[in-house]
């Protein structure tokens, strides 16, 4: 790996030290998201309530503020007009979520609600500032970690219960069978989602990074995500799983042109699907197609909750938190006489009732300003997979809110866009050669 700048003074070494010290806090954020055990996290945590929530709450800004402390006047945070829309939005959100607290019943569940959100994109302009060199280490970063989390999925499925008693958690006796496991990150949904998240940069890494051992890791953490995102059995997950798959093999022009690449790529995924058949009972997926299973009748019937709420509530919403609470004991709500799950797994539908037509409208501004930064990164692989893991969030938010409900995740989401976006700074500000320098 090149050297951040040549450490032959001691500026320059002193400018490395503190750079590789943020990418190892940003490192840690991405680690403690991911691994960290809800007992971790609930550690000098606040309460909302009486119920525990997580540390992230106060660890995330620190982190931030401590990066930003760390390279003092060395490299200043540099927003030009596409990160200020973005920068905008945020601002619109704040207010959105300000004024929204006129309609609030709990002043704990409206602070806690704002915070899962706002909070976590501190990290997009922290990730943001990275140059070169972090942004080739962190792409490899994140496809070692999926592997390894990808594994950790696929044997917790069928030996849950070991790993409960493990780490001293109570063990039903439905986690002696094939389960469908909760994680550090969150429940088997929002690992999923995790996964989609990451599968276009494990493709990326495959199609693109020079080096055989990368181009052969690469392949075994492209299959254990597929197979991973199978054995969860999340409807959404799969498909969203399989659209990455074929938009990028269709779509995404790779730097190996040889056949090889794609024969390879090709028999990867048909190993995957067939040892994930042969080894996990997958029915669940395809079961009830329709729709009509008990899960899915649940979750329309909190959306109806929502699209009713918003109805009430058009222009502002609800406020966060009003209804669709964050920190709960029952997962049922009932308005006006209709019970549904205090969640209405749709990022959309929670957006409309909790801040209305203006919070949607912001959000749509937010996604075209993300897209238009995205569009500046000159690799046009690597532009496309920006494009992807993108699409893949908003696809799954059609089936989750995790985004807003799941600080943990939405910690996972921003650093992927910082990392985007860093690459798009890069490039606009002419820091690479030729039409663009590929992540090595």
């Amino acid at each position: 790996m090149k050297t951040i700048l040549p450490t032959n003074s001691f500026v320059n070494r002193k400018y490395f030290q503190k750079r590789a010290f943020s990418l190892y806090l940003i490192i840690f954020m991405f680690l403690y998201a991911l691994f960290a055990l809800d007992r971790i996290k609930g550690i000098f945590s606040f309460h909302v309530e009486g119920i525990t929530t997580t540390n992230e709450l106060w660890l995330i800004p620190l982190l931030c503020i401590l990066i930003y402390i760390i390279e003092g006047y060395y490299d200043r945070l540099h927003i030009d007009k596409y990160n200020s829309l973005i920068l905008f939005s945020i601002f619109m959100y704040v207010f959105i979520i300000i004024l929204g607290g006129f309609n609030i019943v709990s002043i704990s569940q409206y602070l806690y609600a704002g915070s899962l959100f706002i909070i976590p994109i501190l990290i997009f302009f922290t990730v943001s500032r990275c140059n070169i060199d972090c942004l080739s280490f962190l792409i490899k970063f994140f496809v070692i970690t999926n592997f390894l989390y990808s594994i950790f999925a696929i044997l917790l499925t069928n030996n849950y219960a070991f790993f409960m008693e493990l780490v001293d958690n109570y063990v039903d006796y439905r986690y002696y069978s094939q389960y469908r496991p909760s994680m550090m990150l969150g429940s088997s949904i929002t690992v999923g989602y995790y996964f989609n998240l990451t599968l276009p940069l494990c493709l990326y890494v495959f199609n693109n990074i020079k080096g055989k051992k990368w181009k052969i890791f690469s392949v075994f953490a492209i299959v254990s995500n597929i197979i991973a995102s199978f054995v969860l059995l999340s409807r959404v997950v799969v498909l969203c799983s399989i659209l990455i798959l074929l938009i990028y093999f269709l779509l995404v022009r790779s730097s190996n042109k040889k056949i090889r690449g794609k024969i390879v790529f090709i028999f990867s995924v048909i190993g995957a699907l067939i040892y994930a058949f042969d080894n996990f009972d997958l029915s669940r997926i395809f079961k009830n197609l329709s729709f009509s299973d008990t899960s899915s009748i649940s979750r329309f019937e909190a959306g109806s909750i929502g699209l009713y709420i918003f109805s009430k509530y058009p222009i502002l919403g609800s406020g966060v938190g009003r209804y669709f609470e964050r920190a709960y004991t029952n997962r049922y709500i009932n308005i006006d006489g209709t019970t549904g799950l205090i969640d209405p797994h749709n990022m959309y539908i929670l957006i409309l009732s909790e801040m209305g037509i203006l919070g949607i409208l912001v959000t749509i501004f937010l996604l075209i300003a993300l897209f238009k930064s995205f569009s500046y990164i000159r690799e046009k692989t690597l532009r496309q997979t920006a494009y992807i893991t993108l699409l893949a969030f908003l696809f799954d938010s059609l089936g989750g809110s995790d985004l807003f409900n799941n600080i943990s995740f939405a910690t996972i989401f921003w650093i992927y866009m910082g990392f985007f976006n860093a690459i798009s700074r890069r490039d606009r500000n002419n820091k690479c050669c030729g039409n663009g320098e590929n992540i090595q």
